[in-house]
């Protein structure tokens, strides 16, 4: 008895010795693996956790991202190409959400929340923890710390290729205003944004901005044309005109 339990010690660290790296596929799957080799067009790799398992490969343009054990995250484009800018450290917080971006980028979350348009999180430690918002568009997976997910865009199906990488910022909530209805005048299609205008508050506040997206209920916007500029929500009811700019 004792000669057995020894030999299944043995067996499961040696399955044990074996690293579990993980591919995440474009379509939100994920695969646990030992990575072997990165070329320029696919990666090789064996079944984790079997110590004769023979070499396998796939397309890397069918690869979100690799997620190495002990490196840290590869992420790729839609091309197959790595975006070697974007590494990130493989440690996870304990409870923490995590984050995936159609850009290649992961984020720990906590509180988050979505609506429509926008998803919310804090990011950060507890002593200095930041808000973000950021355009529910912009992102392509949310993994939960019980291993579920919601994916938001299978970035597998054509036309969802990734935009260029752009770190999220923290965000301020703009400041509260009055709860009358607003009135929606000189409204534009999604597609013409963004645009320069000026909004008007109930509260007889004008802001020159560039609004980003327009919906029946909010406006997203931010206060100058910078690819990094912090991105604000207002709620309708808040405003009383919006002025684009022709």
């Amino acid at each position: 008895m004792k000669r057995y339990f020894l030999a299944f010690l043995v067996s499961q660290s040696a399955l044990l010795s074996y690293a579990q790296d993980v591919i995440m596929f474009r379509d939100g799957r994920e695969k646990e693996v030992r990575i072997i080799q990165v070329n320029n067009d696919k990666t090789l790799f064996a079944e984790s956790g079997k110590k004769n398992a023979g070499e396998e490969f796939v397309d890397n343009k069918s690869i979100y991202m690799l997620k190495y054990k002990k490196r840290g995250n590869v992420f790729f484009n839609a091309d197959g190409q790595r975006i070697f800018s974007t590494t990130a450290q493989a440690k996870q917080p304990k409870g923490a959400i995590l984050v995936y971006y159609k850009a290649g980028r992961e984020d720990f979350a906590y509180e988050l929340t979505m609506d429509e348009h926008v998803v919310t999180y804090t990011t950060g430690g507890k002593k200095s923890p930041k808000k973000v918002f950021v355009p529910k568009s912009d992102v392509f997976l949310i993994k939960y710390p019980d291993g579920t997910k919601d994916i938001l865009a299978d970035l597998a199906l054509p036309g969802q290729a990734a935009p260029q990488p752009a770190a999220a910022q923290p965000q301020s909530a703009p400041a509260a205003e009055s709860t009358a209805a607003p009135a929606r005048q000189d409204a534009a299609p999604a597609a013409t944004f963004p645009r320069e205008a000026t909004i008007i508050t109930k509260s007889k506040k004008r802001m020159k901005v560039i609004v980003c997206e327009e919906t029946d209920t909010q406006v997203a916007y931010k206060k100058d044309d910078s690819p990094n500029a912090n991105i604000f929500k207002m709620a309708k009811k808040n405003i009383k005109e919006i002025n684009y700019k022709d």
